[in-house]
């Protein structure tokens, strides 16, 4: 219901002074507008619930970029191949400002039931890739973008740039009586190792969760936000270092793969909804034979374990 009106609000809010550069807007400035939009007749029930998980979707899909303070951004554009070899049919994805430009460079003729697919008139992979390259558009196929997905790891010194000035613990009374949450590797599912801890209880390189949505770091005695990317990296690695990788269920005869309650980084999570199709329950995907080994190896890199 939402998912083109976010993309297509996102894509058309630009910097004022430079056209090409996107600017991100906060959860609840997309809430307000999108309410806005709503004829009379529209439901509004539970509306931020279906709005969080829209949002949830479009940044697993690779449309949408999280930062900090529940800001969201169009992700950059970026056109997906499945080989070198097979260019019959790319898919756009990200910032829809280059999309005409991405059809116009590839002569490409658009498909109004379906404008993301472009339909390139050259079957050269390197002359498709100058030419989007020349336009701001990147092109990356299935099979070659494992080996750039990011490994989990804690952040760097340099990624701690915001402090949070108040102990989020002095806080009393958060909305919906909600609680502070606190990663704790374990033997459970993702949603179950979030535990609400104690002010006393938190130790250096914890990682909280607010009720408001922001990720906190804590080290040296300090909070400092995270983007969810690199909080959910940390989370894998904290898995990693604890020996309790997270177990994702596959069945892989008919090659269904269930993310009920899982979060993904960013680059994981748009490259697996690419090369699969949405299954009968939510967050679930199909995939081809071919592709199941790719499935397994982008685990393995991350540390999770199918089972």
């Amino acid at each position: 219901m939402f998912a083109e009106k976010i993309t297509r609000l996102l894509s058309n809010h630009r910097h004022s002074d430079n056209q090409t550069i996107p600017q991100p807007l906060t959860k609840h400035q997309i809430i307000s507008l999108l309410v806005s939009s709503l004829s009379p007749n529209e439901s509004q029930e539970n509306l931020t619930d279906t709005i969080q998980n829209t949002l949830n979707e479009l940044q697993a899909e690779g449309e949408i970029l999280a930062g900090t303070r529940n800001h969201y951004c169009i992700a950059p554009p970026m056109v997906l191949a499945q080989n070198k070899e097979d260019l019959t049919s790319l898919l756009f994805r990200g910032d829809r400002a280059y999309l005409t430009l991405a059809h116009q460079v590839l002569e490409s003729q658009q498909n109004p039931p379906n404008p993301l697919v472009l339909r390139p008139q050259s079957n050269q992979f390197h002359r498709i890739k100058n030419r989007l390259n020349q336009v701001g558009i990147r092109l990356l196929t299935i099979s070659d973008s494992i080996e750039n997905f990011p490994i989990p790891r804690k952040p760097l010194k340099s990624e701690l740039r915001s402090t949070w000035t108040e102990d989020p613990f002095s806080i009393k009374n958060w909305q919906n009586g909600s609680y502070i949450q606190r990663y704790v590797p374990c033997n459970e599912a993702q949603k179950e190792r979030w535990r609400n801890p104690s002010r006393e209880s938190i130790k250096n390189e914890d990682i909280l969760h607010l009720p408001t949505g922001e990720y906190l770091w804590f080290e040296e005695q300090n909070f400092y936000e995270l983007e969810p990317d690199l909080a959910i990296l940390a989370m894998f690695y904290q898995d990693k270092q604890m020996g309790c990788p997270l177990k994702i269920i596959w069945d892989e005869p008919p090659g269904k793969l269930n993310l009920q309650g899982v979060y993904l980084p960013s680059t994981y999570a748009r490259w697996l909804w690419h090369i699969s199709e949405p299954g009968e329950e939510y967050r679930t995907r199909n995939f081809q034979s071919k592709n199941w080994p790719l499935v397994k190896e982008a685990f393995k890199r991350l540390g999770a374990k199918l089972v």
